[in-house]
């Protein structure tokens, strides 16, 4: 199901220019550049949450923009419905219409509500510590690591795999013990600025 609304046909590394990219640009240098002229997003993921005792796996909807997102569980039934935005930096839970000040948010202290939001705006404004190309499932991506956070304690690594288009396919969240959620995008529609206009690409639409 996830290859058929995500892996588009692969192409010559030039078609990266449907990614803000022009002929003869470093390909990740392009691709942040685009998703720092993001919009708006529209994405359906499924979240792994590699706790120490156990793992746990969500499918999440996420309506990012760069200052302010909406996560909602979608399954497991028993918690479906629990929602999460995150508005000037504060947390907000809610549920059948009952809302729930959550208090501020810290990037060293993630919530797994926020990892798709978080791994978004690395995506935007986290620096590019390891770029490169591996094959996911097959398909040939674009692989890259970006560092946030400050201090040697707070640091936070989001990697993330997209084909050469510049569709995420899948991401990981890593700290110091190793990596906390990992995300398969299962879909992904995107709203950019392109010369001053909205330019919406559905990158995963039927």
């Amino acid at each position: 199901m996830r290859k058929a609304l995500l892996l588009v046909p692969m192409t010559a590394l030039l078609l990266l220019c449907a990614c803000g990219g022009k002929e003869g640009e470093d390909p990740f240098q392009a691709l942040q550049e685009r998703f720092q002229s993001v919009t708006f997003v529209q994405t359906e993921a499924a979240l792994t949450c590699n706790y120490q005792e156990e793992v746990r796996t969500y499918e999440l909807m996420c309506s990012y923009t760069p200052e302010r997102s909406r996560v909602e569980v979608k399954a497991p039934e028993t918690v479906a419905g629990v929602a999460a935005e995150w508005d000037a930096g504060a947390l907000t839970l809610s549920y059948d219409d009952v809302m729930l000040d959550a208090g501020p948010y810290s990037d060293t202290d993630m919530s797994p509500m926020w990892a798709v939001p978080a791994l978004l705006k690395a995506m935007a404004e986290g620096y590019p510590l390891e770029t490169g190309e591996e094959d996911l499932e097959d398909t040939e991506c674009l692989r890259v690591t970006y560092e946030t956070g400050r201090g040697e304690e707070n640091l936070l690594y989001h990697t993330v795999w997209l084909t050469r288009e510049g569709t995420p396919l899948r991401g990981e969240i890593s700290g110091e013990d190793g990596v906390m959620y990992t995300i398969e995008f299962q879909s992904f529609t995107i709203e950019e600025t392109d010369y001053g206009t909205d330019a919406e690409t559905d990158l995963g639409g039927d």
